[in-house]
């Protein structure tokens, strides 16, 4: 559902020690979704249960719905397209150059882009490494913290920069702090 008017609350519900949600338990409220907002696609998706109820908390609510097939058709499409986007710039990326097209597809297939604000922390100085990050759009900053407090040691401002491989190579410690900048 894509929600054009009003507003909807979305409760979820624990399962009991048996696994199981008692029945007409909705749950906690967890968010309250207004115009633009989407629901119901990871069951479309997944062809899974519903994990959530989704009740109208407005006067007046109006959604579009769209079924299974069609949703399924739009998101391949549109996954198709993102695809060819990301191996065209994934290609001129310094550390990817080894990898050919087969490799490169297989890689866009695997990439989540993510949307961040500005003072928003990516990774962490001392954490583990679990990730490997590419610039996509906006602005970032590294940091590295000291004795005489934080400085900053490099920014991240054109699409393809990347940080977060010298954790995954070397299975050591993150060695900065990097945030969204802009």
């Amino acid at each position: 559902y894509l929600l054009a008017d009003g507003s909807v609350d979305v409760f979820v519900a624990r399962p009991g020690a048996d696994g199981k949600v008692a029945k007409g338990d909705r749950g906690s409220k967890v968010v309250t979704l207004g115009p633009g907002a989407l629901f119901g696609e990871l069951a479309l998706m997944y062809s899974a249960p519903r994990a959530a109820t989704v009740i109208i908390a407005s006067p007046e609510c109006r959604a579009w719905k769209l079924d299974r097939t069609p949703f399924k058709m739009l998101l391949a499409q549109q996954t198709q397209s993102t695809l060819q986007l990301y191996e065209g710039w994934l290609s001129r990326i310094e550390i990817l150059k080894p990898l050919n097209q087969f490799e490169l597809a297989r890689l866009s297939e695997m990439l989540e882009s993510t949307l961040l604000d500005a003072g928003e922390e990516i990774i962490r100085q001392g954490d583990p490494g679990d990730k490997f990050y590419i610039v996509e759009d906006g602005t970032c900053a590294a940091f590295i913290s000291g004795p005489n407090g934080e400085v900053k040691v490099k920014d991240y401002v054109k699409r393809g920069e990347y940080f977060g491989e010298i954790a995954l190579l070397s299975d050591e410690p993150r060695k900065a702090t990097v945030r969204a900048t802009g």
